[in-house]
């Protein structure tokens, strides 16, 4: 008696069923109302942030925070919507994003920077490497903290686009938290 093949399985449903799945989540009909107010209050957090800061600061750093409000409000029982994953992960993005910024600071890394495009392309990258290795080894891991990380280089470095990143994060951690009873997850 030998080996049999490992038996294929078999596909049920349409190929358009199989190319694309249900295009609308099946839970929708029952949680309208959920993903009306979660992603409505995703939206009114981040305009809120906004409108208090209100300061002019680079979009990848908003776009950093307005992940986290998404991962917050659309899946909320995810680790990664945690206070201590998101306010812990934005500060390791800021520690490992401003180092970086400061060191392009320094006179002869500011010139070669300004010479060679491919310097400040490291810089940018390094950051986001580093501050997922440190998320990792301090139980900090919050996916869009990457964005800060590489925002604070990319975009003009300044303590106001530090101070809307943890104040957001910490905001956003708020309303989590008060509202963590009402939220489903939309996933």
């Amino acid at each position: 008696m030998g080996m049999q093949p490992p038996r294929r399985p078999r596909h049920r449903g349409s190929l358009k069923t199989a190319l694309f799945g249900n295009i609308f989540d099946r839970n929708l009909p029952g949680r309208a109302h959920n993903y009306l107010l979660q992603c409505g209050l995703a939206s009114l957090s981040l305009f809120l942030i906004l409108l208090v800061e209100d300061i002019v600061i680079g979009v990848a750093i908003v776009v950093a925070v307005a992940s986290t409000a998404f991962t917050i409000f659309v899946y909320p029982d995810s680790i990664a919507s945690t206070p201590r994953r998101v306010i812990g992960g934005h500060m390791v993005a800021v520690l490992s994003g401003a180092t970086m910024a400061g060191m392009l600071l320094i006179p002869f890394m500011s010139s070669t920077a300004q010479d060679a495009r491919i310097v400040v392309d490291i810089a940018a990258a390094l950051p986001v490497g580093i501050g997922a290795l440190l998320m990792v080894m301090t139980n900090t891991e919050h996916p869009p903290a990457a964005g800060t990380a590489f925002a604070l280089v990319i975009d003009p470095w300044s303590w106001s686009a530090i101070l809307f990143v943890l104040s957001g994060a910490i905001a956003l951690s708020a309303v989590r938290i008060i509202l963590r009873p009402r939220l489903i997850n939309l996933l």
